[in-house]
């Protein structure tokens, strides 16, 4: 007894002392209970196609830029879902807040309005910005017309705290884009077309196309 017990104490150590804390979620969808800001006209079918994003930060994990300009990947603080799916997940609740005669993609019906967005940059700083800039595809199907935009879109959010305030930096860059877009959208009612170029950009200027 004299020999198991320091032994059954000194295991007991080690293996409380590999005990790791619970990793910390975040998500990229906005709380609900806002009031609706925008129309489009009833009828409309939205959908948010699947979203393109460089695979270096397409993970779990955080990924935030160093101050040296290195990469830091945050163990403990992770996304519940892949950056590909959030970013298509909040996209979809900011348009669809924002354009409030639009009926999810699975309704009825021959209009719609369909959002491709195609991710360049997705960086962060704790303490300090928050980044998204993309390009989007806009098309809007109605009477037999066929519209297509396509714009982009640098959203530069300043941060002021760590991964949370980050996170939230992320969302307000989202409904930047989810902003620009609407506004296209419903202003190209009707079957002409929006210029893109008149669309103010948080951030530096932005590069900005159209086509029909």
């Amino acid at each position: 007894m004299k020999v198991v017990r320091p032994i059954c104490i000194v295991i007991a150590s080690l293996l409380g002392g590999c005990a790791s804390t619970s990793p910390r979620f975040y998500t990229l969808v906005p709380e609900s209970g806002r009031n609706p800001s925008g129309a489009v006209a009833a009828g409309y079918r939205l959908e948010v196609e699947p979203v393109r994003i460089p695979a270096q930060v397409d993970r779990l994990e955080l990924v935030t830029r160093l101050p040296d300009g290195g990469i830091a990947i945050a163990d403990g603080d992770r996304w519940i879902a892949p950056v590909a799916d959030e970013l298509q997940s909040a996209l979809s609740v900011e348009l669809l807040h924002r354009l409030v005669g639009a009926d999810p993609a699975d309704a009825p019906g021959s209009n719609w309005v369909s959002v491709r967005l195609n991710v360049e940059r997705f960086e962060s700083s704790p303490n300090q910005y928050a980044l998204i800039e993309a390009s989007w595809h806009l098309e809007l199907k109605e009477a037999g017309k066929d519209l297509k935009v396509v714009c982009r879109t640098r959203a530069y959010e300043q941060v002021r705290g760590g991964y949370p305030e980050m996170v939230r930096g992320y969302q307000r860059a989202v409904a930047l884009i989810a902003d620009q877009i609407a506004t296209v959208a419903q202003g190209s009612v009707g079957g002409v077309a929006v210029e893109c170029l008149s669309l103010a950009t948080a951030g530096a200027p932005p590069v900005l196309s159209h086509s029909r």
